[in-house]
C-alpha cells in the first residue's frame, strides 16, 4: 500500500513539526520512521521504503522543490539541457535514500519484507519535461513527436539511472523494487513499445543479476495489457481498472498479479470494503497474487478503514 504512512497521526505530527517534505526525506532517520509506521500501526505484510518518484532526479542536478507537488526549477526541453544534467552515482548522491533503506531493513521483523523502488523512465521524463504536474504531461508527448532522438537519449539515460538507483537500493536491504509507471496510460500500444518497453527491459535486465523480484505498475494503461508480460518484471501490479479475471485470461497463471482494491472503496462500509476485498482475494485463489490496492492511499483516507481492509485480508488468507 504506497503511501500508507502518510494517513497515520505519527506521520502527521512528524510532517507539521518538520515542514518540509524534502526533509523528510532527506533525513534518513525520519525516513526509516516513516517505512515502518504502516507495519507497526495498520499490520501490513511489507514496508515500501519512503521517498519520492522524483528523487533520483534531483541527484541530476535538477533543483527540487514542493509546491505543494514536485516542481523543477528548470525543465529540460533541449540537447544542451540534457548535456548539462550530471551523472549520479547513487552511492554518494542519493546516499541518505539507501541509509533509510539499510535502517528500515535492520528494524524489521525477519520476515516483513522491505520494498523499493523508482519511478519508471518514461514517467520520469515526463515529469523532468514539464517541470511539474500536469494534465496529460504534454511536454514530453510532444518531444516524442517533434524530436524522437533527443526523447530516445533522455529516456537511455534515465533508465541508467533507474538501474543503478534500484540496485543500490537492494545492495542497501530492500528484498524486493516495484517500478512505477504513473504515466504510462498516456501511451498508445505502438508508442509503448518504442518510447517504454525497451527502457523498462534495459532497467529489469541490469537487475537480474541480484535476484531481487520486480514489480512493475502501470497505472491507467489497459490499452497495453498484452505488451506488460515482455517488460522482464517478476509480477505485474495492476489498478483497479483491470480485472484480475481478464488479467489471468491474458497470461495464465504465469505471471504473478498484484492488485487491484479501488483506493475510494475504503470510504465505503465495513461491510462493503470486507466484501470488495473478499471478490479480490477469490479471484486470485489458486493463482499467483499478492493483494493490494490498486494505487496508493489518498491522503484523507480513515486509517481505521485501512486497518479494517489488511485485518479483512489476512482473515481470509488464514482461513
Amino acid at each position: 500500500m504506497r503511501q500508507a504512512g502518510r494517513i497515520l497521526k505519527p506521520y502527521r505530527v512528524l510532517r507539521q513539526r518538520h515542514g518540509s517534505l524534502l526533509t523528510l526525506f532527506k533525513t534518513p532517520e525520519l525516513a526509516a520512521e516513516i517505512t515502518l509506521m504502516p507495519v507497526d500501526l495498520l499490520g501490513v505484510d511489507a514496508a515500501i521504503l519512503f521517498t519520492d518518484l522524483v528523487t533520483p532526479l534531483e541527484a541530476l542536478g535538477c533543483e527540487l522543490t514542493y509546491a505543494p507537488g514536485p516542481v523543477f526549477a528548470r525543465p529540460i526541453r533541449s540537447a544542451a539541457d540534457i548535456d548539462g544534467l550530471r551523472n549520479p552515482v547513487p552511492e554518494d548522491d542519493l546516499a541518505y535514500v539507501l541509509e533509510a533503506a539499510r535502517l528500515a531493513h535492520d528494524a524489521l521483523p525477519p520476515a516483513v519484507p522491505l520494498i523499493g523502488y523508482a519511478g519508471g523512465p518514461f514517467t520520469l521524463a515526463t515529469w523532468l519535461v514539464e517541470g511539474g504536474h500536469a494534465k496529460d504531461f504534454p511536454a514530453f508527448r510532444r518531444m516524442i513527436h517533434s524530436n524522437p532522438t533527443l526523447a530516445h537519449r533522455l529516456l537511455n539515460l534515465l533508465s541508467d539511472l533507474i538501474g543503478r538507483f534500484l540496485r543500490a537500493q537492494i545492495e542497501a536491504g530492500a528484498q524486493a523494487v516495484q517500478l512505477f509507471d504513473t504515466s504510462i496510460g498516456l501511451l498508445s500500444p505502438a508508442q509503448f513499445n518504442e518510447f517504454a518497453l525497451p527502457y523498462l527491459q534495459r532497467v529489469c535486465r541490469s537487475l537480474a543479476p541480484l535476484n531481487a523480484p520486480v514489480i512493475y505498475f502501470p497505472l491507467a494503461g489497459a490499452q497495453n495489457l498484452s505488451c506488460f508480460g515482455r517488460v522482464g518484471a517478476h509480477v505485474l501490479s495492476l489498478d483497479w481498472r483491470i480485472d484480475l479475471d481478464a488479467a489471468y485470461g491474458l497470461f495464465g497463471d504465469t505471471m504473478p498479479l498484484q492488485g487491484n482494491l479501488d483506493p475510494c472503496a475504503l470510504y465505503g462500509s465495513e461491510a462493503s470494503i470486507t466484501a470488495a476485498a473478499q471478490r479480490i482475494l477469490k479471484q486470485g485463489r489458486g493463482r499467483p497474487h499478492i493483494f493490494n490496492l490498486g494505487h496508493g492511499v489518498y491522503p484523507d483516507t480513515p486509517s481505521e478503514k485501512v486497518k479494517l481492509l489488511v485485518d479483512a485480508v489476512h482473515q481470509v488468507v488464514q482461513t
